[in-house]
């Protein structure tokens, strides 16, 4: 590569971070321009000799002390010397987006169904410690000598998503946040993945400006379902309990009408109807507790006659006690039967 009497870089466009000269040969006549939002690094070895900010240098030896010794050979009365020359851009880059690239799968606390969350936002940063970055990013990301905004972003991306994903699965599982809330908490965990975030960047010589959570949503699939459930629940809230699981049991019997329009299915249907006459009082859709008695479970006090359940344990009316097995050989006996079937003891005892 030749020498180059003026050394400079005037930036293809706006995204580039690093550049590196092409020509690795200096002399002592050779300028340097480092144009303003620029700094220039220069390398000797793969040590950085001289960091300098924007102006006109002259490559001499009153600049780099190093290029005393070279001797290589004579062009114009001036010894060349190997360097590399790196441009920096200063310029902040405020409009770095960030997005989760899979879904965080998270259980929601309150609904108990899995959400596929993901979340989207901005970032800006600003190169400040140039020596820790060349020390550490320059030659993983240097591609034709450059390295752009856009390399850099590739290369946070999943450093961002692991803080991102780790802060909100803390938030709804360690806190017990649900869905419908966790935009409530965005200030807070702006907060806490920016700090997260700056430790991480620091590290690379980059300083966080700002940090942003745009938005935390999930597929409408996974929507739809939380609706779902929260409608079934405000239902139930209005209706009661037993409300509720009649007009359920309407719902399903009317959903089977609709869907099967033969005429063996509608017979079904009135055949259904006339069986949950019986099927909804026996705890179908209305609770056994809010079903009326039939009149065969109904038995008279073997005391005082009075009509009562055939469940009932005691008489409501005068406190006899309903036998329902046999107080000496254990049997079953029916609450109507006055002795037992099996050994003959007599099961209640005549009012006197």
């Amino acid at each position: 590569m030749g020498l180059y009497d003026v050394v400079r870089f005037e930036g293809v466009n706006q995204d580039w971070l690093l550049y590196k000269f092409p020509s690795d040969e200096f002399n002592t006549k050779s300028k340097l321009i480092v144009s303003p939002a620029q700094i220039a690094i220069l390398v000797h070895n793969g040590k950085i000799e001289k960091i300098l900010e924007s102006g006109t240098y002259t490559l001499n030896t009153e600049l780099l002390p190093f290029i005393k010794g070279f001797t290589k050979g004579i062009f114009s009365g001036n010894n060349p010397y190997p360097m590399e020359v790196y441009f920096l851009n200063k310029r902040l880059k405020l409009d770095f987006f960030w997005g989760t690239s899979d879904p965080i799968e998270v259980l929601d606390p309150q609904y108990k169904i899995i959400l596929r969350m993901r979340s989207r936002g901005q970032l800006g940063v600003k190169l400040e410690n140039y020596q820790y970055f060349y020390q550490t990013l320059v030659g993983t990301l240097m591609k034709n000598r450059v390295i752009t905004f856009a390399l850099l972003n590739e290369y946070f991306r999943g450093i961002i998503n692991q803080k991102i994903k780790k802060n909100i699965a803390n938030k709804m599982i360690g806190e017990k946040v649900t869905f419908f809330e966790i935009g409530l908490h965005l200030d807070e965990l702006q907060r806490s993945s920016e700090e997260e975030l700056r430790e991480e960047f620091n590290k690379f010589g980059f300083n966080i400006l700002n940090f942003s959570i745009e938005s935390i949503d999930c597929p409408k699939e996974d929507t739809d379902k939380l609706n779902s459930i929260l409608h079934k629940k405000a239902e139930l809230e209005q209706l009661g309990d037993t409300g509720y699981r009649t007009a359920r049991g309407y719902d399903v019997l009317e959903a089977g009408a609709k869907g099967n329009g033969n005429a063996s299915a509608f017979m079904g249907v009135g055949m259904g109807m006339q069986m949950g006459q019986s099927a909804t009082v026996a705890g179908g859709i209305i609770p056994p507790s809010q079903a009326k008695e039939s009149h065969d479970d109904m038995i008279a006090c073997p005391k005082c006659g009075a009509e009562i359940s055939a469940h009932s344990k005691f008489c409501p009316e005068c406190g006899c006690k309903i036998v329902h097995e046999c107080p000496k050989c254990g049997a079953s006996v029916s609450p109507r039967q006055k002795f037992c079937p099996e050994c003959g003891t007599k099961l209640y005892e005549e009012e006197k």
